[in-house]
């Protein structure tokens, strides 16, 4: 009986002597914004908001892909519902990434223009967060 109290006497000053973790924090989604770029042969830089681009030949595909991405998020634990804002149709593709890429034609040969929003989701708190992004891209040839 002594060697179970003296081992349990141990634990709780040894458990004592090493503090207690600090309480865990949620991630906080009120920072999220969205950037992009459409991609091209060029290093293409994301930009907040807005994104455009030239298509010319030898420059880029066309069609090509507009890439998005949320930012400005802590580490956290957070789901991410992708929609296509001119369609109104879910991004299945992108489900819970922090990115996703969507086809994009220029505007002669399309709209040139590709729109999504991103639901991000805070999975410990249920806190959430719309953010969203257009990509243009323009036909700089014909």
């Amino acid at each position: 009986m002594r060697i179970n109290a003296a081992i349990g006497l141990s634990a709780v000053a040894l458990a004592l002597a090493m503090g207690h973790a600090a309480p865990a924090h949620a991630g906080n989604v009120a920072g999220a914004g969205m950037e992009c770029y459409v991609d091209t042969f060029r290093y293409d830089i994301a930009t907040p908001d807005t994104c455009s681009s030239l298509w010319v030949p030898n420059g880029a595909h066309n069609p090509t892909v507009a890439v998005f991405s949320v930012t400005g998020l802590p580490a956290g634990n957070y789901g991410f519902v992708w929609r296509n804002l001119e369609n109104n149709a879910i991004v299945a593709s992108c489900a819970n990434q922090n990115a996703c890429a969507v086809p994009i034609s220029t505007d002669l040969s399309g709209d040139g223009v590709a729109i999504l929003q991103a639901t991000v989701t805070d999975l410990d708190t249920g806190a959430s967060r719309q953010v969203q992004a257009t990509a243009y891209y323009y036909d700089g040839y014909t």
